[in-house]
């Protein structure tokens, strides 16, 4: 335990990793041991995470008053003060998602990026799930999907058993909620300066999805990932998927003429990142840019070679029908993509993914493979991905 003077409380905190400092703020009721060895241990290799125990949790000072989410957020900024910590960026989940966007708010100065996971503008354009796990002590039901428990019950039971004791209860969990209650930006989240990341599960029954879409609609300079088959406790479910995601926008430059990412695996990530937003959202007149030209789709039943801007849309306008037909509404990657570097300028990604009609009952599955390369400009090799083969497979053929 480490405690540090903050205003009327001392505050228990950990600095782990080195890097550009990364503060976590952890959600109601739970203490900084929430966010799980595994996530904390690949955060950790390029950042100093800077964690620590919100008032009434764990083991910082209990409140000796009643006080609100501006009040935690002014703990945030006190913290760093007495870290001799100027500036950093901020992941807040679920309540501490609260916090974080009154510290966006009030502390821009001391505010680099923003990361904002399962949580909400609270007031009267947000809509709160099922949180009676707090009260009951039902955390599985509350953080994780069916099956996600099925498979994980021996760790997340002797997880719980770590992290239950210094859970809030009582008085110090009524003050919380009561904060929590009071929190409201809905007015004010077009003031938020900071570049934002909003990280959610798609199952989430505490915090549902739809808060992060109108978090996501409001926030000026904003990106929003949404996870497959993961609920409220998506870090510690999916914790490489979180922390590449995290990873990726915080290495992504504020000038896009800017390239200072290293990591080349990351960057095939990314780029294929972004080309899987555009096709969950595609539409026949936005395809044009989906390839660099020339390109190749593949399935078991067709090859598609295509040479001009006008074919790629008339493969992808025969596709879009087809899923029409079947209400088609998004794809979800389902599980941890592949991403192998080939060769200097060749990389490669593997990965499932599922389609959902409007009533999200699953269309199909597939197994995908996308051949990248670097950009070739004149007679010298860009440090940007494209992809240039897309490969549309059964999902075993990924075992091979």
């Amino acid at each position: 335990m480490t405690l540090i003077t903050v205003g009327d409380i001392n505050i228990n905190y950990k600095i782990q990793g080195s890097g550009e400092p990364l503060l976590m703020i952890m959600g109601l009721s739970f203490s900084l041991l929430d966010w799980g060895n595994k996530f904390t241990e690949l955060l950790a290799k390029n950042y100093q995470l800077i964690l620590f125990d919100n008032r009434d949790a764990g083991l910082t000072s209990q409140s000796s008053r009643p006080y609100s989410i501006v009040d935690m957020a002014d703990d945030v900024a006190g913290l760093l003060d007495a870290l001799n910590i100027p500036k950093a960026h901020v992941f807040g989940v679920s309540m501490g998602g609260a916090i974080a966007q009154q510290f966006a708010l009030k502390y821009p100065d001391k505010l680099d990026k923003l990361i904002l996971g399962c949580t909400m503008a609270g007031g009267n354009c947000s809509q709160m799930g099922d949180i009676g796990g707090v009260m009951n002590g039902n955390l599985l039901d509350l953080l994780f999907t069916p099956t996600f428990i099925q498979n994980h019950r021996q760790e997340l039971t002797e997880f719980l058993a770590e992290t239950t004791p210094l859970h809030s209860r009582d008085a110090a969990l009524q003050r919380q909620l009561q904060a929590f209650a009071s929190h409201d930006t809905c007015d004010r989240l077009t003031d938020i300066q900071a570049t934002t990341l909003i990280i959610t599960g798609d199952k989430d029954i505490a915090i549902p999805r739809s808060n992060s879409d109108v978090l996501a609609a409001k926030i000026p300079n904003i990106k929003l990932e949404i996870i497959g088959d993961a609920a409220h406790g998506f870090s510690f479910s999916h914790p490489h998927i979180t922390a590449d995601l995290i990873h990726l926008f915080l290495q992504q430059p504020l000038n896009p003429e800017k390239t200072i990412m290293q990591d080349k695996p990351l960057a095939i990530l990314k780029k294929f990142g972004e080309y899987a937003q555009i096709f969950n959202l595609l539409e026949p007149t936005k395809v044009a840019p989906f390839f660099h030209l020339p390109a190749m789709l593949m399935t078991s039943e067709q090859v598609a070679v295509m040479n001009s801007s006008e074919e790629v849309i008339g493969v992808f306008t025969v596709m879009m029908d087809e899923l029409r037909v079947k209400n088609f509404k998004e794809s979800k990657i389902i599980g941890d993509l592949q991403v192998t570097q080939l060769s200097d300028n060749q990389g490669q990604v593997v990965g499932v993914a599922k389609r959902f009609n409007d009533k999200d009952e699953e269309i199909e599955h597939f197994g995908f493979t996308y051949i990248l390369r670097k950009i070739q400009e004149k007679d010298k090799l860009k440090d940007e991905w494209t992809i240039i083969t897309g490969v549309i497979h059964e999902p075993e053929r990924l075992s091979e």
